[in-house]
């Protein structure tokens, strides 16, 4: 197996949270997070900036790609109501809830609605 560095961008697993650009020796495991594989809880607490850093830029790049959802959003909202529709389409809104609960589970209809909700905009 390669591991590939882990940066801000990258998603933590078990297979990649332990990483050197040489293979880990004995002098070198002690400055290198230890990982349980099961869990990806990583022992060293000077990991914790690192992994904060990755929350960080994933929620960096969620709340661009919620921006540009709602731009597409209000271009499709504009379109239907040029066309004589409504502005929501709850058909629409109920598959997207689908969507979420399939992919996140319990908490996904919570994220949609709050997605939907952002992406609506003013009435």
């Amino acid at each position: 197996m390669t591991n590939s560095p882990v940066t801000a961008s990258s998603p933590v697993t078990a297979s990649n949270a332990v990483t050197a650009s040489s293979p880990v020796t004995a002098s070198s495991a002690a400055s290198v997070p230890r990982v349980d594989p099961t869990t990806a809880i990583v022992d060293d607490p000077g990991a914790v900036d690192t992994l904060r850093g990755q929350i960080d830029a994933l929620d960096e790049a969620i709340s661009r790609l919620v921006n540009e959802r709602a731009a597409l959003s209000r271009r499709i909202q504009a379109a239907r109501m040029n066309a004589g529709g409504t502005r929501v389409e709850l058909g629409r809104e109920r598959a997207i809830h689908d969507h979420y609960r399939a992919s996140l589970g319990t908490g996904g209809p919570a994220l949609a609605d709050a997605v939907l909700r952002v992406c609506r905009g003013a009435h």
